[in-house]
């Protein structure tokens, strides 16, 4: 079937990816294509190309506006711990904003243009807490890898326990204990709910604690 034409005015790279965002969020990653993003804007697929170089090219580009999208605390003025706990908030609440699109930037833009400001103002609270070089590196690593997982599970694209448990484990928990999952069996309750910002919170202090630690033993 041929497209219908009904664009007037001229097209932009930003339009291009602002149509292809709301595709994205209305109908899932998944069935996300050139073809709809030129249907959205009323052009032909081809027509996108003198603005695009591809599909790749729109999805680093909608991993750049979520980005973009991340508040950066000033380093000076507040403490390195609330500084952390503030970029951690506002990675989350970026990737929200955009929960069906969120996956681009989890799994794909970490090392983008638009996410060097982040990095940038991680590093700087962590040498502020004590922390330069590899180890810095290695402690923004480890948060980065925190805020994946735990963002991960939260759109829904990661295993979670969370929802699938009542049905199962509840009524078969002597089950779970004769077969040596009585840790499991235990846990039921607990595993078969979750509170994503409350587990963000638990999570983002123990790696806190984890960086006076280490900052500790090297001064």
């Amino acid at each position: 079937m041929a497209q219908r034409m009904t664009r007037r005015g001229p097209l932009t790279r930003e339009e291009i990816v602002r149509q292809a965002l709301v595709v994205a969020e209305t109908e899932g990653m998944e069935k996300l294509s050139l073809h709809k993003v030129a249907a959205a804007v009323g052009v032909r697929t081809m027509s996108l190309y003198n603005h695009v170089e591809d599909k790749a090219d729109v999805l680093d580009a909608m991993a750049d506006v979520i980005l973009s999208g991340i508040r950066i605390p000033e380093a000076d003025e507040m403490s390195w711990e609330d500084g952390l706990r503030a970029l951690a908030h506002s990675f989350r609440a970026a990737a929200l904003e955009y929960p069906r699109s969120a996956s681009l930037v989890l799994t794909r833009r970490l090392n983008a243009p638009a996410a060097m400001p982040v990095v940038e103002a991680a590093l700087r609270f962590l040498n502020r807490a004590g922390l330069e070089g590899a180890d810095a590196v290695h402690v923004l690593r480890a948060f980065i890898a925190f805020l994946i997982g735990t963002l991960s599970r939260e759109v829904g694209f990661a295993p979670t326990y969370a929802g699938a448990i009542p049905g199962v484990i509840a009524m078969r928990e002597q089950e779970l204990v004769d077969s040596g999952l009585s840790a499991v069996a235990t846990a039921a309750a607990e595993l078969a709910v979750i509170d994503h910002e409350a587990e963000l919170e638990f999570g983002l202090e123990l790696l806190l604690d984890a960086v006076r630690r280490r900052a500790a033993a090297h001064s």
